[in-house]
């Protein structure tokens, strides 16, 4: 799909950026993190490219939040959560400036978002932050998830245990 035309170069990107995000705002993520045993890990552009493009469509799969469903999260401690979640294995990714991500038929302003790889059986907890609001997710796609953490240039900075969930996808092809 061309979508640039001469003399509508900033609209054609923005338009581009729509198209490729898909669900955000348009905005280029300015820095994506993988923190693994207390260590920033070295990303190939290819998996940086791969988890820009793919923790926002995994975030979008969220059918509830603590923003919208505050009666469900009223017992977490959100910047507590936040805090352990980023001291421990993680994946970042920051945005230069606040975009609108849409999970389920919500739409959140973020400016990052934050995946905990520190479980041993699956990721969480899915968390994002705007300023000082801290928004977490839930009732997240459990195949977009495994699909996520196993695209190959993903796949090799996950967590070993992780790899076991890998071996799902034939019979999720399969449906």
């Amino acid at each position: 799909m061309r979508v640039a035309s001469a003399g509508h170069g900033a609209l054609a990107a923005l338009a581009a950026a729509v198209l490729t995000m898909g669900t955000l705002q348009a905005a280029e993520p300015v820095a994506v993190e993988l923190v693994r045993d207390g260590t920033p890990q070295g990303l190939s552009s290819r998996a940086r490219s791969q988890i820009a493009d793919g923790l926002p469509k995994l975030f979008a799969t969220c059918s509830l939040n603590s923003r919208d469903h505050q009666q469900i999260f009223a017992s977490w401690a959100l910047g507590t959560i936040w805090g352990e979640t980023e001291a421990k294995d993680h994946l970042r990714l920051r945005f230069a400036r606040p975009v609108d991500l849409r999970a389920g038929r919500a739409v959140v302003r973020v400016q990052q978002l934050l995946l905990g790889l520190h479980d041993p059986e699956f990721p969480g907890p899915d968390l994002s932050r705007h300023g000082e609001q801290v928004v977490a997710y839930v009732k997240c796609s459990g195949e977009g998830m495994i699909r996520f953490v196993c695209a190959p240039d993903v796949k090799a900075m996950m967590p070993g245990s992780y790899h076991a969930l890998c071996g799902r996808l034939p019979s999720l092809e399969r449906r």
